[in-house]
Order: C-alpha cells, then structure tokens, then sequence
C-alpha cells in the first residue's frame, strides 16, 4: 500500500471532519445546567463585537421570501411558528454584555414575531419584504427574527422571514421552513424532540477549547496568509467602501450544472471547489491579482445531534491561492482544492484569532475583501398543507464584503446573487461581473485544459481594454512566454 501523502492526508481528515469522526474533543456534547444563560460561541462573539462597534444597521440581517400559492389559515401558522420557536431556545434568545463578558440570555416564553397584511399587488408584497429585510435587530430584545405575511386574497400570500446571522445560518433557514410546515400540517406531534440546544454547543466549544492546539494552527495560518499581499485593484472603482450594498441574481443554466458535475468527478474534486476556482479566476481579471485572499464559509455542525438545531454553526475561513503562472483552469482548481482542505485542517481557530494574530500594518491589504458561500440544499422551498411554494433570497440593501458571491444548490437548480459594495461597484460592472461569472464558468469546465489568461480574454466583457491586454500579458510572462 503506498503511503498517504499531504494532499490525500488532509482530503481525509477533511472528510471526517465533515462526518463528525475523529474531531479533537468530538466526544457527546453535554446538556448545561443553566437553561436561561450559556456563553457565546467564538463565532457568535466576534459578530456581537462587531454589531456593537456598528449597531443599528441590517448588516448581519439574512431573508428570504416565500411565494404561497393556495389558502393558508393564519391561525395555524401562528401555533406552528410558536411550537418552532419554543423547540429553539436560539429563536427565545437575547444577548447581554455583562462584567464577565456577553451571554446568551434564553427567555422563556416569548410571543412568536408574526406581522400578518393586505396587499394589492406583488410588487407591494415585494416592497414590504426588502424594507423588512434591511430593518435592524437590537441584540439585546429576543426574538431575533420575525415574520411576515403579505396577503393578496385567500389564494396568494408572500412570507417573509428575516433572522439575525447570530441566530441563524443558512442550514437555519432550511430548518426552520422545514418544521414550520411539519407543525403547520401535523402540530407538535410531528415534531421530534430536540437532542440539544445551541447554547449546550456554545457551552461545548469553550470548555473543550484547547490553547495549545490553537497556537499550532494560528502558525499555519501566520505563514499562509503573512508577508505582503497587495489588495485587489477592480478595474471600475467608484470610490471607498461604504457597506450600502446591491444585489444581483444569477442562476447557473442546466447545461453548466451538468458540465460542473461532470468535470468535478473528472477532477476529483468537489463542485464547490470548481465553483470557488472559477470566483478566483474572475477576482484575478477583475482584481488584476494573481495572489488572492478570499473568505469562505465553513460549517461546524460536525456531529450528527448538531444537525438539527437552528444556530448560527458557520466559521469564516480565508483562504489565500496563487493563480501565477498562468495555469489551465484544471490545474488552477487543484490549486484551490489544495489550499481549501489545508485551510479545513487548520479552521479549529476562531476567525478574530487568526486576525488578531496576524496583526495590522499601515497599509497592508484588507485580509477579506471578498467572500464565496456555496449551499446544497440549505433551503427548501417547503409547502404548506394545500399549497404550492417556491423561495428566494431578499436583497438586504447591505454588502459585509466589497464582492461577494452566495451560491445555493438543490436537485433542481444552482442558483444566488452576487452582493457588491455600492460605493465600490457600479450595478452595471456588478451586472457585469455576475454575467461574466457564469460565462467564465460554463466555458471552463467544458474546456479545462484553457489558459487563465485565455479564459479571461474570452469570458469577461466590458474591461477597459489596457486591463484585458496587461493582465494575460502579466501571466505569461509569469509562465516564461513572452510580451
């Protein structure tokens, strides 16, 4: 039997960590005492911090609308909304900064947050959803989520479901629509009991927290993303970074769909790793960059009782690629498969660690200027007893990044938006940009063995024609071709 080597190692270590098997400190996570506090995950922490130093805007708000076709009684789903968020101790749940720190503070009872109107149309229905997503939460008044129903006649109706990020995660969504209809048709019967709750998680993770393990990561990531890195320079800046955000959405065609399956088993890779491969690429023609920093989502609902609990389980990651040399798109997503299970391995750190330790210097590079998120089957467009229901996201009106590209993918469609910093971006290169994505994409797993360089010069459009001919110009001389 030949031995394992780096690259085979860390995909199997990867591997069980996504099972849940092998985890340092993967042991039963226990019940805690207190049922009205627990402590704040590392990652619930950093976003509390945040929210604090930036309150009062939508920054972390997510949302999603849901288009009801048929009758649904609005009583019913009252109870049932009451039956999910008493299940949840997180959707009863405030916050607090006290002299020992912040902590979760878990409200008994707590009437479910159901605003229910009359509309004339769906483009009033619509107008309510984006003003319900860009209102802010205060942190400290639980729920941290409400709901509402926008009514055109008993036969259709929009639900719209805004949550706190620190509540909540994609997978939440999901969860949460999920048992909404199961206790809609069924009531609490058709519920099972939950195992666990999320402050338990919380609880589990600082007590089972090891400084001694983190110092060996913190170094894998001080040599990775250390030493100078300069910023993406985007080809149409408008000016500063001002975190009002736009909104486009995209959806990959079925003929792309099949392609990435296709060359991702080709590749031994997994689609999203195809999906973050071409991101990078298009960073590089956009950023004119070839070593990229960007941020990923990482879950950590790593053990099976986790699963089905609404919380907020994901860990940021930053994840550097070198793009030089002008590789072919198949090299290039060896490259991110490469980094991205090394970055795995090394994702036990709290993200503000990582920060904190790399430290700042006048100057230097934003560490995340960008973010990829890729989701399969997070949200389930779950229908109501008598009823037909499709989903889809609510633009916030906010941007957490200057670019950020949300992918989610189900057996029927992969589709998302991208999200761009308005004081960057312009809607039309934002248009652009997600345009030139899934062209960049669909090229690139039917044709692999293509050139960076030569994948830019075909697939984005609208580039002022000085980047389009310097950037694979850079590349190749990068490769040792010439001018």
């Amino acid at each position: 039997m030949s031995p394992l080597t780096s690259e085979r190692l860390a995909l199997l270590r990867a591997t069980l960590a996504a099972k849940g098997v092998a985890q340092p400190h993967a042991g039963a996570i226990p019940r805690r005492a207190d049922a009205a506090r627990a402590p704040l995950s590392f990652a619930q922490e950093r976003l509390f911090f945040l929210e604090l130093y930036q309150p009062g805007t939508a920054l972390y708000n997510d949302a999603v609308l849901v288009r009801i076709e048929g009758a649904l009684d609005v009583e019913r789903l009252r109870a049932a909304l009451a039956l999910v968020q008493q299940r949840h101790q997180i959707l009863r749940t405030s916050f607090a900064l006290t002299g020992q720190g912040a902590e979760q503070r878990i409200q008994h009872s707590v009437a479910p947050p159901l605003e229910v109107l009359d509309v004339v149309d769906e483009a009033e229905a619509r107008a309510h959803a984006a003003a319900e997503a860009r209102r802010p939460f205060e942190l400290e008044r639980a729920p941290l989520w409400r709901v509402l129903l926008a009514r055109r006649g008993p036969e259709l109706a929009w639900l719209v479901l805004a949550m706190h990020h620190i509540v909540s995660d994609g997978a939440s969504l999901g969860l949460f629509f999920d048992e909404l209809t199961r206790a809609y048709d069924g009531g609490p019967a058709a519920l099972a009991p939950l195992v666990l709750q999320f402050g338990d998680y919380a609880a589990w993770e600082r007590a089972s927290f090891q400084e001694a393990r983190a110092e060996g990561e913190l170094a894998y990531w001080r040599a990775t993303l250390g030493g100078e890195r300069e910023a993406c320079r985007w080809n149409e800046v408008r000016g500063s970074t001002s975190q009002q955000g736009g909104f486009v959405a995209l959806e990959l065609e079925a003929h792309t769909r099949t392609g990435l399956a296709r060359f991702a088993r080709e590749a031994h890779a997994t689609p999203n790793q195809v999906l973050l491969a071409a991101w990078l690429a298009l960073l590089s023609a956009a950023g004119r960059q070839t070593d990229l920093c960007t941020g990923i989502a990482s879950s950590l609902r790593q053990q099976r009782a986790l699963e089905p609990l609404i919380g907020f389980f994901v860990q940021s990651l930053a994840l550097r690629c070198d793009l030089g040399g002008d590789p072919s798109f198949a090299d290039l997503v060896q490259r991110v498969r490469a980094s991205a299970l090394a970055a795995q391995e090394h994702g036990g750190v709290p993200f503000d660690r990582v920060v904190r330790a790399l430290g700042t210097s006048p100057g230097a590079a934003p560490l995340l200027q960008t973010f990829f998120a890729h989701m399969r089957d997070a949200i389930r467009a779950s229908a109501f007893a008598g009823t037909r229901a499709t989903w889809e996201f609510v633009d916030p009106g906010v941007a957490r990044f200057e670019l950020a590209l949300v992918l989610h993918e189900s057996a029927e469609r992969l589709h998302g938006f991208l999200e761009y910093d308005e004081g960057v971006f312009s809607a039309e290169s934002a248009a652009t940009l997600a345009a030139d994505y899934q062209r960049l994409l669909a090229t690139a797993v039917t044709a692999p063995a293509t050139r960076l360089a030569q994948l830019v010069e075909r697939c984005t459009t609208r580039t002022p024609r000085r980047n389009l001919l310097s950037f694979p110009t850079r590349l190749r001389r990068a490769a040792g071709g010439g001018a």
